[in-house]
């Protein structure tokens, strides 16, 4: 038998129940399923449907479905479950705090701790050129009375050029540092890095001194005039928007570090004791903003990944408060186990990995996004691909044959299924793979208050179990030694009264971080690695700054060595339709359901035709028409341009398998397949059938039947049906009294925001009903187990519409 499969694409939990009602049919007509590749929201129902078929003894069997996807519609409010009021209102609190705590509270305490250090280093080392010379009334020194009128002059004059020295060499790094990363492309990020701090550096200099030099003797409302615009400047221009919250931040601390500098009268009030006890707290802060960072950073995988397997997964699998498989180790990239290898769980209630599904059909693929890794040093290649992850093992799509670059490393094991499936769906990251480009100019605001869904995975946990005693501790040492001088520095001066303890405990916490920093910068990724590098990816893993630093500033791994940490997002940032994964097995026949969203029915094909793009680039795949078409005008013709009422729900094609033939040097056809494309339509636009179809009718060749209370009285929708389907979080705000309204916020039937996430049953059935109606239309069971001429095809398609 040829092999075949099928790919559900992104989508939220639109696509989720558009892709259940076409899964059903299938199950329906036992359709032989091979490969099961699964993108985003696709992979909600993909990745539940082999959850539950494992704790039902792997098999297929109409009872359990028919509680499947019975569960998946009373669910449906994955995030926000306002069918129950109580837990509604709990999951609407969490909700709110949720990004309140990751993104205003966690990075107020972790960047504010670093402002009064830094104010105190730039007084102690620079302060005297800041002020001109010029004494101020804390300064503990002898006033010079007996100055002369030309000494003052020249002492003034000596510390303006002093000051233009202060201010210009940042400056000149800066442009130096620009100007050698077109030459040097493999110390890029080094450079980029060393700019960005001696831009930094260079703001935290001239802006107290600007603030209160020059703008001195004005009012203050025209202070505000003057610096507010500023800060907006950098939000106004694209170009100057990549770095504008970098920006914010340094504004803040140079008001700080005016406040220590001049010692004014500014508010809150300076005084030395409140300084030193800010100083304090600082430092305890620092102490323990490794693992707050590290919670900041991973709290919004976690949540996400706790509600999906709460949610949609079976009673068995989500263990008490749905927390199976999560636990503190979660919140952190490594903890110590002292072991070298973990026993073998043999609890059949136990959270099922990938490896737990290497025997039942169809195989699960769940495809996300790795970044920031080329496997070359061309800087034309992205720095993102597809990441497949499946029973049989973690690849990258473009991985050669030859290459096993996770093999015995990062194995199927390893990967929890509600893990893959959160990660599959996280649609908001600090890197967004082939969207990057647009979310650029938001990415160090992302990074900065924490916002992320992603999830971070060490490429090689095998040997991270392996080390030893002294190595896996090692870490907690680092991060000790890192504040431990600051905090010493403190009490010592606490104790002696003698500042220059508390100057030697500073500058020395300044000084290893400047060497963390260095380490972070050190270049991974080569086949071979040298001892440099070996310390540079061990530090990568266990030391949370060094690894902060590399994906705050984006380090890129170059090389076909993986890099010592994967930063995984969702796999829409590639390639919405899970389509590849299946074209690189070259089955014979795919059909892959589009369940993302379009806004015209050119954008609705432009996703498709984007896939077949990728295919042809990465995997040598051709594409045409079933009469031999070129592939863009078939759609075209039979997609784009059908009038509403002739819209069809599906589409084949032909694909044309080729490998590359070393010894001729040219492509060789290998095979081709046929696969076929399903989508939603609205029952205005879509296909109609001349009489309408009741479940009985429908399931009359499976011998099944659906509850009409549940499911409706048949799989053909109506359009009042679907337009009343407004708003979202109560099936009783459903209605035609606000369409227009709702439609502008949350979208309309078929193409509902995915933003939105809030459904309500009835909303997962119209979606649920137009899969499964697509499906039947496109004669998708069939299309699997029989090869099909284009004449034979249409004429099928008539017999489904005159019925």
């Amino acid at each position: 038998m040829a092999q075949v499969g099928v790919a559900f694409s992104g989508g939220g939990v639109r696509s989720a129940a558009f892709c259940s009602g076409v899964l059903r049919r299938l199950l329906q007509k036992n359709a032989n399923l091979d490969y099961l590749s699964c993108v985003s929201g696709g992979g909600y129902t993909g990745c539940a449907y082999m959850d539950w078929k494992f704790r039902h003894g792997k098999e297929d069997n109409k009872e359990w479905h028919f509680k499947f996807f019975d569960h998946l519609r009373r669910r449906s409010g994955i995030f926000c479950d306002w069918q129950r009021p109580f837990h509604g209102f709990l999951d609407s609190v969490v909700l709110f705090l949720l990004p309140l705590f990751v993104a205003l509270v966690l990075p107020l305490f972790l960047w504010a701790a670093y402002a009064c250090p830094f104010a105190y280093v730039i007084d102690l080392c620079a302060g005297s050129v800041l002020r001109g010379g010029i004494i101020t009334k804390c300064d503990n020194t002898t006033l010079k009375l007996h100055e002369t009128i030309q000494d003052c002059q020249h002492r003034r004059e000596k510390k303006a050029i002093e000051r233009f020295l202060l201010f210009s060499i940042p400056l000149f790094v800066v442009f130096l540092a620009h100007f050698l990363g077109s030459f040097f492309p493999k110390i890029k990020c080094a450079l980029a890095f060393m700019a960005t701090s001696c831009g930094v550096i260079f703001g935290l200099l001239f802006l107290p001194w600007f603030f209160h030099d020059v703008l001195e003797f004005i009012p203050t409302w025209m202070k505000f005039l003057i610096v507010v615009p500023t800060i907006l400047l950098w939000f106004a221009f694209p170009v100057m928007r990549t770095n504008a919250t970098l920006v914010v931040i340094v504004y803040f601390y140079s008001y700080v570090v005016m406040w220590r500098v001049y010692k004014d009268t500014t508010f809150p009030h300076y005084t030395h004791t409140l300084f030193t006890q800010l100083m304090w707290l600082s430092g305890l802060i620092l102490f323990v903003s490794p693992l707050i960072g590290t919670i900041q950073q991973r709290l919004g995988h976690i949540y996400n990944r706790w509600r999906l397997q709460k949610a949609l997964f079976s009673p068995t699998s989500v263990g008490r408060c749905g927390c199976a498989g999560i636990s503190y180790r979660d919140c952190f990239l490594t903890c110590p186990t002292f072991k070298d290898t973990e026993p073998l769980n043999t609890d059949p209630d136990r959270p099922l990995t990938l490896k737990d599904l290497d025997n039942v059909k169809p195989i699960l693929i769940s495809n996300s996004v790795i970044n920031r890794w080329r496997r070359t040093t061309s800087p034309r290649e992205p720095d993102y691909e597809v990441l497949s992850m499946s029973p049989h093992g973690i690849e990258r799509l473009d991985r050669p044959s030859d290459q096993q670059e996770f093999e015995g490393k990062l194995m199927p094991e390893d990967i929890y299924l509600s893990d893959a499936m959160a990660t599959s769906a996280a649609a908001v990251d600090h890197h967004m793979g082939a969207l990057e480009g647009g979310e650029e100019l938001f990415k160090d605001l992302k990074v900065t208050l924490g916002i992320a869904m992603g999830t971070s995975l060490i490429a090689n946990p095998r040997q991270e179990r392996k080390e030893s005693k002294f190595l896996q501790i090692l870490p907690f040492f680092i991060e000790i030694s890192r504040v431990s001088p600051f905090l010493f520095g403190y009490i010592s001066y606490h104790l002696t009264g003698k500042e220059v303890y508390f100057d030697i405990g500073v500058l020395s916490f300044f000084l290893l971080l400047v060497l963390l920093t260095i380490v972070a910068l050190v270049p991974t990724g080569s086949a071979n690695p040298g001892k440099l590098e070996k310390i540079a990816r061990y530090f990568a893993v266990h030391v949370p700054y060094i690894s902060f630093v590399r994906k705050t500033i984006g380090i890129l791994n170059h090389g076909p060595n993986p890099p010592p940490v994967l930063r995984l997002s969702d796999g829409g940032h590639v390639e919405n339709l899970g389509i590849l994964p299946l074209l690189k097995l070259r089955l014979k026949k795919i059909i892959t359901v589009y369940g993302g969203r379009a806004s015209s029915e050119q954008a609705f094909c432009d996703t498709l035709l984007k896939a077949l793009d990728m295919a042809r680039k990465k995997l040598r795949c051709s594409f045409t028409g079933l009469d031999g078409r070129d592939i863009t005008e078939d759609i075209r013709n039979k997609l784009v341009e059908k009038s509403p009422g002739n819209q069809p729900r599906s589409y084949r094609f032909k694909v044309h398998y080729f490998d590359k033939d070393p010894d001729k040097d040219k492509d060789h056809k290998v095979g081709e397949a046929e696969v076929l494309f399903i989508a939603p339509r609205h029952p205005n636009k879509g296909i109609k059938m001349e009489q309408p179809m009741s479940w009985k009718d429908a399931l009359s060749d499976v011998g099944e039947d659906l509850e009409a209370n549940n499911w409706g009285s048949g799989p053909e929708l109506t359009a009042d049906e679907v337009d009343r389907l407004t708003f979202c979080c109560c099936q009783c705000c459903h209605g035609n009294a606000c369409q227009g309204f709702s439609e502008s916020i949350c979208g309309a039937f078929p193409q509902h925001s995915t933003c939105n996430q809030f459904y309500t049953p009835a909303m997962f059935t119209a979606y649920h009903k137009e899969g499964y109606r697509a499906c039947l239309e496109a004669q998708a069971a069939e299309f699997l187990t029989e090869p099909t001429s284009q004449n034979e095809y249409n004429s099928r398609l008539e017999e489904v519409v005159s019925q």
